[in-house]
């Protein structure tokens, strides 16, 4: 009889190695095992024909295969001491439009890099990294890393939404003030009036407590930023029941984020009038509220803002995936003059996106081991004061005014790993 730790094992590898959406990896599940296809092993020795058997897709199963030889090659070949280098992050599918996903498989659904390995050696690479990036996914990576800390029941989803918020926030008043945009920000007119509102890195956020969403948050890191890792914990919890995907608007940003129409976000439920008063640790997992979606959209006539604080249900929230992607190709290594002198050699497109998340990666773990070293001596709130101060420290220089809108410039990791305490 196949264990519930085997069957998870199998979803891992259907879901993160060979890219199988979720939702239809759990529905062959039973299929798989009754043919004692349970692991990376057994399907890379099965034949085409047989995984076809439970994916009729001919593309599907050849891809199952592939990843199967793949994962099992590489365990051989891991089998012996291996260097002391960071390895790179399994990736997961991401949801199809109209989906449904229980609370776990949308947190893994949005899993970040993770690096693997010695701690000294990872920490090597960071004090010898250099990325090439804009300030705006600095800050989402900055305050999606905080957030870990400072409010830890809140989960992977939020936290990425919450980060957006911030980021758009600034972005937005930075733009009023340097005149490329004109008029007043959202929040200034009025919207979001009634809604909870949070203070994260300096900025003030109207929220959307998701209410039924159950979630339990993350262990707490140890000193060295060191525990069990976001996906790995997601990998362990029992599935929960499913729920039905709902949409938001797209997401504004300074420069590049653009929200996809047609990523499911799971639903929520907002009657805060009826709900206790809740503090920044009890906090329920929360949506960051997109107040300029919500000034821009046609139909204003249920979303005005009015003198009893009522909203329609489905309020704009910003949304994780697209915050998540935008992390992910925002971090390019910086370039060198040996690097410049070899451009003539064209770069594949899946080495240059392998490289900017594995600099991703590095940079979420040298801002988690600075928070970690800092959250017990000085508490969440003078810990979260103090993150927009480092951020100017160690953000890319660029051109002051207009001229400078959007532009680019060197991070290096050391500075930001000098940060800990």
């Amino acid at each position: 009889m196949t264990s519930v730790a085997e069957v998870q094992a199998l979803l891992r590898f259907l879901s993160q190695d060979a890219k199988v959406p979720v939702p239809l990896a759990m529905s062959k599940v039973k299929d798989l095992t009754e043919v004692s296809l349970t692991t990376a092993e057994s399907l890379s020795k099965a034949s085409l024909s047989t995984i076809q058997s439970s994916f009729p897709d001919e593309k599907l199963a050849k891809q199952i295969l592939s990843a199967a030889k793949r994962v099992s090659k590489k365990r051989t070949s891991s089998s012996a001491p291996t260097a002391p280098s960071p390895a790179k992050r399994k990736k997961c599918a991401p949801p199809e439009p109209g989906q449904q996903l229980s609370p776990a498989d949308f947190e893994i659904s949005l899993a970040l890099p993770t690096l693997e390995g010695p701690q000294p050696a990872i920490e090597d690479e960071i004090n010898n990294t250099k990325v090439h990036t804009n300030r705006a996914p600095l800050v989402v990576a900055f305050v999606v890393q905080l957030l870990k800390h400072t409010m830890p029941s809140q989960p992977l989803s939020s936290r990425l939404s919450l980060a957006q918020a911030v980021m758009s926030i600034g972005a937005k008043s930075k733009a009023l003030n340097l005149g490329i945009q004109s008029g007043k920000a959202a929040e200034d007119e009025g919207w979001g009036e009634g809604q909870p509102e949070i203070r994260v890195m300096g900025r003030e956020l109207r929220v959307m407590r998701r209410w039924g969403y159950e979630w339990q948050h993350e262990p707490k890191k140890d000193h060295q930023g060191e525990s069990i890792k976001q996906e790995d914990e997601d990998r362990e919890k029992p599935l929960r029941p499913e729920i039905t995907a709902t949409q938001t608007s797209d997401i504004e940003s300074q420069e590049t984020i653009k929200g996809d129409p047609s990523t499911p976000l799971p639903a929520h439920h907002l009657d805060s009038r009826s709900r206790p008063t809740t503090s920044k640790d009890t906090e329920p997992p929360l949506w960051g509220l997109n107040l300029e979606t919500l000034r821009s959209t046609s139909n204003t006539s249920a979303l005005l803002p009015s003198s009893n604080n009522t909203y329609a249900a489905n309020l704009p929230v910003y949304d994780p995936h697209a915050a998540r992607n935008y992390l992910l190709r925002s971090f390019a290594t910086a370039p060198t003059s040996s690097s410049q002198q070899s451009q003539g050699k064209s770069r594949s497109a899946a080495k240059e996106k392998q490289e900017k998340e594995h600099n991703l990666a590095l940079l979420l773990r040298a801002l988690d081991m600075v928070y970690a070293s800092w959250i017990d001596v000085i508490g969440a709130d003078e810990l979260d004061r103090r993150a927009w101060g480092w951020y100017v420290r160690v953000r890319p220089a660029v051109e002051s005014g207009p001229a400078g809108w959007g532009g680019k410039g060197d991070v290096m990791l050391k500075e930001v790993l000098e940060l800990r305490r």
